[in-house]
């Protein structure tokens, strides 16, 4: 059976705009995504607020993804995909656009020279994907240079992935967040996008 991390914030948790809370177990993307696929698990990595490799110093939990990722990529082992879908966070904190290429280049870096300890372990192939733009709301955080940078970052994502032989998605295909509080995605966009996604995960698992 092949085996994908699923590494991500609050949209791979699986944040209800409306409610704060968790949307149900099948309208998460990482779910909605192995359910499109054959002989494959998911382990969906989710956190609140996690950023590509940027801290957030008054957070409860450490958020930085190049901090956690070499513990999950070990707890996991062995893994035939990893699905990275960060960015969000970073935007929230003030982050150019730029330093978000130059986190998820780290990440792909960790993944690719992990030190596996495992008889013929490899490193996993890896997606990219681009996360869903933010959307005007109530919220005076969400501002409109923000949603644009959001819209914009796809830009900045596609060539790293090109650059670095990694897959690419680009979330705004399929899914926006909820204007209901700028950043989340509602039921029907989770899922969306976990199906949208199982096509480009079949293909690299075939590769």
């Amino acid at each position: 059976m092949k085996q994908i991390l699923a590494f991500g914030d609050s949209l791979t948790w699986g944040s209800d705009p409306h409610t704060g809370g968790r949307h149900a177990y099948r309208d998460r993307w990482p779910v909605a995504m192995a359910e499109g696929l054959q002989d494959a698990v998911v382990f969906a990595e989710g956190l609140r607020g996690r950023t590509t490799v940027h801290a957030r110093n008054s957070a409860c939990a450490e958020m930085r993804g190049d901090a956690v990722l070499p513990m999950l990529l070990h707890s996991h082992a062995p893994l035939d995909l990893a699905v990275i879908m960060l960015g969000t966070n970073d935007i929230y904190e003030g982050y150019a656009s730029h330093l978000i290429r130059d986190g998820l280049e780290r990440l792909v870096e960790i993944i690719r020279h992990h030190p596996w300890r495992m008889p013929d372990a490899a490193a996993p192939q890896v997606l990219l994907v681009s996360p869903p733009p933010m959307s005007l709301c109530d919220d005076p955080d969400v501002s409109a240079e923000k949603v644009a940078q959001s819209e914009a970052l796809a830009g900045f994502i596609a060539p790293l992935a090109a650059r670095l032989g990694c897959g690419f998605f680009d979330a705004a295909q399929v899914a926006r967040a909820s204007a209901a509080d700028g950043f989340h995605l509602e039921a029907a966009h989770s899922r969306a996008l976990g199906e949208a996604l199982a096509a480009p995960a079949a293909a690299h698992l075939a590769g």
